[in-house]
């Protein structure tokens, strides 16, 4: 896990942490620019919640996401996908989930 990733940045720490209160997710997973260390001045998170398959159906979309980091500050994007459908995605090379997995950073596992 990368633990430094929240250290470094308490913005992204606290989004994360507001993420796994609400969804109580699986993984959580940083991809995109920020991941890759090549982030702009307008870079947002992009983040990736796995959920179990058997989570409520509001713990499954995005947009319990915006209402929980409302007040943050932060920009970011999130995705929410079951843990089946992520597994099964991974094996197809230029999926999100193998893209997330070759290059996200996780950030939270349960």
């Amino acid at each position: 896990m990368e633990r430094y990733l929240l250290d470094q940045d308490p913005k992204l720490a606290e989004v994360v942490r507001r993420l796994v209160e609400a969804y109580r997710p699986e993984r959580i997973y940083l991809f995109g620019s920020l991941a890759r260390g090549e982030a702009g001045p307008d870079s947002d998170y992009d983040l990736l919640v796995i959920v179990p398959d058997d989570a409520p159906q509001e713990r499954k979309d995005s947009k319990l996401a915006y209402r929980v980091l409302w007040g943050t500050g932060a920009a970011a994007d999130v995705i929410v996908w079951e843990r089946s459908r992520f597994e099964r995605r991974a094996r197809v090379v230029c999926s999100l989930p193998a893209t997330v997995l070759r290059e996200g950073k996780l950030l939270h596992a349960a």
